[in-house]
């Protein structure tokens, strides 16, 4: 069995992330170590090719924001490139975002995330944005991810190392009140 545990605490961002990508100094999670509630890890500002016509961020832009938060959870729990490269990895089967208030070219995102459920296979998570300069918020998503056996192409158990990473967050987190549009449906309200 190979070993996916981090070799340094340098913690990096994907060279595919936006060049203002900023995730908080925490090195990568250890046994004992003590889980902020929640986690505020990733931030960034908001990129020219994230604004649309109207002059703010565009839909895909926020996912995108909340997708790179998810990557900087990543390398937290230990899922770095040589997990990934090993054939393992989470991807997302679910996402509900909730669009608050507009963001605009340069302005700065913070991202806060917090793990509401983990088991074998599955990863629940929520996102919270944040403008980084007032702390107004500015979105939320909810998650739902699958751990999946890329080499076999289907969905695997979470390697050891990375649950316990998880398992700690997520005990951590239960310590939090859940958000409001956790489990929320989108529907028209008959009159």
């Amino acid at each position: 069995m190979q070993n996916f545990l981090p070799q340094s605490v340098l913690v990096v961002m994907s060279a595919n992330a936006p060049q203002s990508s900023s995730i908080s100094p925490l090195a990568p999670w250890q046994t004992g170590d003590v889980v902020p509630a929640p986690l505020d890890i990733y931030s960034c500002l908001v990129e020219q090719e994230w604004v649309d016509y109207n002059g703010h961020m565009t839909e895909a832009a926020y996912l995108s924001a909340f997708g790179w938060g998810s990557d900087a959870l990543f390398t937290y729990i230990g899922d770095n490139d040589a997990y990934r490269a090993a054939g393992n990895s989470f991807y997302t089967v679910e996402t509900h975002i909730v669009y608050e208030d507009e963001a605009f070219l340069n302005e700065p995102l913070r991202i806060e995330t917090r793990v509401l459920d983990v088991d074998a296979k599955r990863l629940h998570i929520h996102h919270t944005m944040f403008h980084g300069d007032n702390g107004k918020r500015l979105s939320t998503t909810e998650q739902m991810l699958v751990h999946v056996d890329m080499n076999a192409g289907k969905s695997a158990p979470i390697l050891p190392h990375v649950a316990a990473a998880l398992d700690a967050i997520a005990q951590s987190h239960a310590t939090l009140p859940t958000p409001e549009d956790v489990g929320r449906v989108m529907k028209i309200k008959k009159k």
